[in-house]
């Protein structure tokens, strides 16, 4: 796991299109002010975008200057869902009341037009896999969704398992560290992730429109954020692991289930305080109280003397059978 880390965080090395000049006094003003661009609004000529509306409105002809704004032409081209389109031109028109930036995309050398920015964006999103997660993850429809899959899933597990006495996190549950650290570690990466969006959202939003795996190319609060992504991810197949080895089948699936419950109503919760302050003192007591508890109810004291497993008290191994004195 360290080995694969390492490789994926070198073939993740980005460097954001700002920091690639150390001056553009020098530079010739078309430059400049496509640097500058790019800058404030996170992308430039060359940009790749894919389409996730049903479809998109372009205007072939450029749009002219007016005292009334922006005259737009009587010809169209539409580009369809799932169609790749990539910046050709951007123009600014002030006396445009709409939106006074106007792009021009193209899909080919047969199918291009303008769009206001605004338009782009909200039926448009960059064509990378990261931006394609984030803009489907931060939707409110999956959030609330993700809501009551999680209200589900915990009102069914907790009567399973007070009924037919199945493990689960935080009651009866099973001698590995790993799944109490996955919650924490979300809880963790949870509150990063709501402070960036309510303090820093142009950090995001640049993130979002230029993303990287590389923790280390990024300031510290994404660099936080994103250190707590992969150890999330390292912990996630860990817990995974050991879920399965200590349990059989059966009880694992339900244990698993409860897990996704209780990992998706801390992901709730903790995005929804309004108090970065607040959510990272409760974060810290959560933390504080699923290890305590784990290390004085859940750890393991004893080891089966014949196949290794990890038991909390002496007696029958669940896995051997052997006995244990």
């Amino acid at each position: 796991m360290p080995i694969l880390l390492l490789v994926l965080l070198l073939c993740a090395c980005y460097t954001p299109p700002h920091t690639r000049y150390a001056s553009m006094e020098n530079l010739p003003e078309g430059v400049r002010d496509s640097l500058t661009f790019a800058y404030s609004h996170h992308y430039s000529v060359g940009y790749n975008f894919v389409v996730h509306a049903d479809s998109l409105l372009l205007l072939e002809e450029r749009p002219l200057h007016t005292a009334e704004g922006a005259v737009a032409a009587s010809d169209t081209a539409w580009v369809r869902r799932h169609d790749q389109i990539v910046v050709a031109a951007i123009t600014v028109i002030p006396e445009d009341s709409t939106d006074s930036v106007w792009v021009k995309v193209a899909r080919d050398q047969l199918t291009m037009g303008w769009t206001h920015e605004k338009d782009l964006l909200a039926q448009a999103s960059p064509d990378d896999p990261i931006s394609q997660f984030i803009r489907i993850f931060s939707s409110r429809h999956t959030i609330w969704f993700l809501a009551v899959i999680g209200l589900a899933l915990l009102v069914f597990l907790i009567h399973a398992t007070r009924h037919m006495h199945y493990r689960c996190l935080l009651h009866n549950d099973i001698p590995s560290a790993y799944p109490t650290l996955l919650t924490a570690c979300l809880a963790a990466a949870t509150v990063v992730y709501a402070h960036i969006q309510r303090h820093d959202p142009q950090l995001w939003v640049h993130f979002y429109f230029h993303p990287t795996l590389n923790p280390l190319a990024q300031p510290p609060l994404l660099c936080i954020f994103l250190s707590l992504v992969w150890l999330l991810l390292l912990l996630m197949v860990a817990a995974l692991q050991n879920i399965f080895q200590l349990q059989p089948l059966r009880s694992a699936v339900l244990y698993l289930l409860f897990l996704l419950g209780i990992s998706m109503a801390l992901y709730i919760v903790f995005s929804l305080i309004p108090s970065s302050a607040v959510a990272l003192l409760l974060c810290l007591a959560y933390g504080a109280l699923t290890i305590g508890h784990y290390w004085v109810h859940a750890r393991a004291q004893y080891f089966c003397g014949k196949c290794g497993l990890k038991l909390q008290h002496k007696g029958t191994c669940p896995r051997c059978g052997a006995v244990n004195e």
